[in-house]
């Protein structure tokens, strides 16, 4: 029988193959294929980085490789659907919203249902600046972005607790139906550094690290306006390791944070000492484990076939968002109007304006923590060197929380609680506080909520 061809031979250690050659041939054999088995472990250094760690480079004169760089066009949708409740006290047998109280205390009435769409085109610029040291842009076009909410099955203005049929009750109406939005969104500037790169050596999996900035460059959404930007900066940071196994496979994990702050341009400001902690958005923090699959690749030609799967967790803490029901409690059409004898869109408990007013609220609220849970695939597909195309689905749902959980204020005076008037007579409510639907038991939450995504994009590389 022949032992294996020249080609496995050059793969093989030296000093091994000169043992294997003096060793009977079963030993031989046995060991061969250990060895070739170890080989395929290590993985082949020539391969190219998948998608997940793959990081720019320039100056890499060790590979001829003076400069990179790539332009991306990415298509996305995301589309949201959710359940909308309200918190309400409940005696046995009482009728609330479509079901009947099984026993006393607050419950969750099924309001309404949530829908929303929106569509998105980037544009990702990425360059080298040094070794493995990369540098990349994106540009975000909304082509349209819409929502809109409805009464769940069962339940309309005879039995709901949002748009009842009692004016002074009313807080929004349903159906309602979003502005039409489109427009230049918030830019992302990106730098990632992978100190270790299997690829050049592998005695080391591959270690990315990575920086992003989210600006408020995009008109900030406001009642009134089409803005899509989200008025706020993001400051992202991430560390994603991975390392290619039995040759086709390339197992990573990452960990992630995002930090956030409210811009002028934005709804996210800080109205004083009596506003407490409801100021910014809610920073997060997560993970994520996957897995990409190589199963063919000509390493020469630069060409290969990829299949990413994943699977994240998000925490997010406490902050102000642009929640399911900002829009429609501050829409100026909101049936909710003072000359009605309704103030469930005032903060009725802080200081009027400077014109002797109430302040109408600008939808904002403060979000309770809650978690988020997300799996995705993706297909990445390079038939020449210069081009790739990709696709990627996603899923993701998140666990029940409450959209409106603003503290009342803030004790100056360390007196009797948040009072209108303190000892030094002055008003320790806060102004982003909504009796309405801030006060336990009247409170707006939601049941559940997930999102679907799709994305196809084209990238040509240099």
């Amino acid at each position: 029988m022949a032992m294996a061809n020249e080609a496995t031979n050059q793969h093989l250690p030296p000093p091994a193959l000169r043992q294997l050659r003096g060793a009977p041939f079963a030993a031989r054999l046995t060991g061969l294929l250990a060895l070739t088995l170890v080989g395929m472990l290590a993985g082949a250094r020539t391969a190219h980085a998948v998608e997940t760690t793959d990081v720019l480079d320039a100056f890499d004169d060790d590979n001829g490789d003076p400069f990179d760089m790539a332009l991306r066009v990415r298509f996305q949708n995301e589309s949201r659907t959710a359940t909308i409740g309200r918190e309400t006290r409940c005696l046995v047998g009482d009728a609330i919203g479509n079901g009947l109280c099984s026993s006393s205390g607050n419950v969750y009435a099924r309001e309404m249902k949530y829908q929303r769409s929106k569509n998105t085109m980037f544009l990702d610029a990425r360059f080298g600046l040094y070794k493995d040291l990369e540098f990349s842009v994106t540009f975000p076009f909304v082509t349209s972005d819409k929502w809109q909410h409805d009464f769940v099955d069962g339940v309309d203005r005879t039995n709901s607790t949002i748009f009842s049929a009692k004016d002074s009750e009313v807080l929004f109406k349903a159906p309602y139906n979003s502005a039409a939005r489109s427009g230049f969104g918030d830019m992302i500037f990106g730098l990632k550094w992978s100190p270790y790169n299997y690829y050049r050596d592998a005695t080391h999996p591959t270690w990315v690290f990575g920086v992003d900035l989210k600006i408020p460059s995009g008109q900030a959404m406001k009642v009134g306006n089409t803005g899509v930007g989200e008025g706020f900066y993001d400051i992202g940071l991430y560390s994603t390791i991975s390392r290619r196994a039995l040759q086709i496979f390339e197992p990573f994990f990452n960990l992630h944070g995002n930090f956030r702050f409210g811009s002028d341009s934005g709804l996210f400001k800080n109205y004083g000492a009596t506003q407490g902690r409801d100021v910014d958005p809610g920073n997060q923090i997560g993970s994520q484990f996957g897995l990409t699959v190589v199963p063919w690749e000509d390493i020469k030609e630069d060409k290969r076939f990829e299949i990413e799967g994943g699977f994240g967790m998000d925490y997010i803490f406490r902050g102000r968002e642009y929640t399911e029901i900002w829009e429609a409690l501050a829409s100026a059409d909101n049936p909710c109007q003072a000359a009605t004898g309704c103030v469930n869109t005032l903060h009725s408990r802080s200081d009027p304006g400077a014109d002797g007013k109430l302040t109408q609220t600008d939808g904002i609220t403060t979000v309770e923590p809650y978690g988020r849970f997300a799996g995705w695939a993706a297909v990445h597909y390079q038939p020449i060197k210069y081009f790739q195309i990709s696709a990627k689905v996603g899923w993701m749902r998140e666990t029940a929380h409450f959209l409106t959980f603003a503290d009342p204020g803030v004790d100056l005076d360390g007196k009797n609680g948040v009072e209108v008037k303190n000892s030094n007579n002055t008003n320790e409510f806060s102004p982003v506080y909504l009796p309405s639907v801030d006060t336990i038991g009247q409170r707006i939450r939601l049941l559940d909520a997930s999102n679907t995504l799709l994305m196809i994009s084209v990238s040509g590389k240099y």
